[in-house]
């Protein structure tokens, strides 16, 4: 299992190797973030509710001739104008790509903010990928009432 460290460069160097146009890439996300908010979890935290937004990401592609996944989750707490971002980042073994917290919680990576911030920027640079060169990025969406 990879450190942050180890993600870190592993990351830097997939978003160079895509760059170059060495790598094709798969996303899948579901998210809450378009819902009406009435379809929304709310939760209660000292007398204050919160609305609940989640937004699972997962990234693939082959990289050195392996499979490479990782997935991020964001959890957002939102009242009024106020909002609380919970963030994880996962490498899970192949086969298992379930966006459940529970089960990718074994493979959780400890995440700085540097960590976050690559991830960030992948995201970034991928969604530019598919505005652009489609061929290159496949996209899918998942909608988080059907799933």
């Amino acid at each position: 299992m990879m450190n942050s460290k180890q993600l870190s460069a592993t990351l830097d160097d997939l978003m160079k190797e895509t760059k170059r146009g060495n790598l094709n890439w798969k996303m899948m996300i579901e998210t809450t973030d378009d819902l009406d908010v009435s379809l929304k979890e709310k939760v209660t935290i000292d007398d204050t509710e919160w609305i609940v937004d989640e937004c699972f990401v997962e990234y693939q592609c082959t990289y050195r001739k392996q499979d490479f996944c990782m997935i991020s989750y964001e959890h957002v707490l939102t009242c009024g104008n106020r909002t609380q971002m919970t963030c994880m980042i996962y490498l899970p073994p192949l086969g298992m790509r379930y966006f459940d917290i529970d089960k990718l919680a074994p493979y959780a990576i400890v995440a700085d903010a540097y960590v976050s911030n690559r991830v960030h920027q992948l995201w970034d640079m991928l969604m530019a990928l598919y505005r652009t060169d489609s061929s290159r990025m496949q996209l899918r969406v998942i909608d988080p009432l059907n799933n």
